[in-house]
C-alpha cells in the first residue's frame, strides 16, 4: 500500500513539472515573438556562405544558430519540436552545402534524426541582441 502511494505522488510531480516546461516555453516562445516584433527584426529568406558553428535552444519553437562567433540567426521552427531544448547535439539538414533556407530546410536532435523541424524564419541578429534574447525570461538580478 505504501508504495503504491509512492507511486501515485511520484506521477502527480511528474506530471506537474511537465505541465510547468510546457507552459513556461509557451510564455518565452510569445515573449520571443514579442522581441522580433518590438525590434523590428527582418527575416531572410536564405543565409549564403553558412557554415554550421553551433546553436543555443530557447524552446521548443525557437533557437539560435551560429555561422561563426560573430553572425547569429535566431530561427523559429514549425511544428512541435520537442526534442531539441533537451538535445546535446542537432543535426542542421540542409539541400545545400553552403546556405541555408527557410522553409526548406530542417533541424534534429541526433538522438532522434527522423523527426525533422523545418525552419519555418531566419532572423539574422546582432551580438548585443543576441545577449537581450538569452535574458528573455530570466528575472532581472537586484
Amino acid at each position: 500500500m505504501m508504495s503504491f502511494l509512492k507511486l501515485v505522488v511520484l506521477s502527480v510531480l511528474l506530471s506537474a513539472c511537465a505541465h510547468n516546461d510546457k507552459s513556461a516555453f509557451a510564455e518565452k516562445d510569445q515573449a520571443l515573438r514579442e522581441y522580433i516584433v518590438s525590434n523590428a527584426l527582418n527575416s531572410v529568406k536564405q543565409v549564403n556562405s553558412f557554415r554550421f558553428y553551433g546553436w543555443n535552444s530557447l524552446s521548443n519553437d525557437f533557437i539560435v544558430l551560429s555561422s561563426s562567433p560573430r553572425r547569429r540567426y535566431l530561427i523559429e521552427l514549425s511544428g512541435f519540436c520537442h526534442d531539441i531544448p533537451w538535445a546535446h547535439t542537432i543535426i542542421v539538414n540542409r539541400g545545400h552545402d553552403t546556405s541555408l533556407h527557410a522553409r526548406f530546410d530542417s533541424v534534429s536532435a541526433v538522438d532522434s534524426p527522423e523527426i525533422k523541424c523545418i525552419i519555418k524564419t531566419i532572423y539574422p541578429i546582432t551580438k548585443a541582441q543576441f545577449k537581450d534574447i538569452q535574458t528573455i525570461d530570466k528575472p532581472a538580478e537586484e
